[in-house]
């Protein structure tokens, strides 16, 4: 039984859940103690907690989390552009005019990876001027 708890502890080590709308990363679990060190960021910055191995598993268990990533499918097709000007498309609406394609593409891997990091939908890139 021991051996089943610290496999179980174990496998939540590195995995993101959402709670109270802020994103949450698993760093440790210990299945001895019970008790797991989860990261978040709260308004005041980041802050690690501990909480009980069982309510991980809860939280993840019944987590409908689904992130973007950098080299998802259909990532490449969200930068289009329109009068010779470049955008990418977001949850929330277009974000732009760029410049050009590879800026508009800079913005977007800005704009996911700061929406993974706040744990929130995004927020509006900037847009170049000119």
């Amino acid at each position: 039984m021991q051996k089943e708890n610290m496999r179980c502890a174990q496998r939540t080590v590195g995995r993101l859940f959402s709670k109270d709308g802020r994103l949450h990363m698993v760093l440790e679990a210990d299945a001895h103690s019970g008790f797991a060190k989860v990261s978040c960021r709260l308004d005041d910055g980041p802050r690690v907690i501990d909480m009980s191995v069982g309510e991980v598993i809860k939280h993840l268990s019944s987590s409908t989390l689904k992130l973007d990533g950098l080299n998802a499918e259909g990532t490449e097709e969200r930068v289009i552009e329109r009068d010779k000007r470049w955008y990418f498309k977001a949850r929330e609406g277009e974000q732009g005019p760029f410049a050009d394609q590879e800026t508009a593409q800079r913005a977007l891997r800005h704009y996911i990876l700061s929406a993974q990091e706040d744990g929130r939908t995004g927020r509006p890139a900037q847009a170049m001027s000119g």
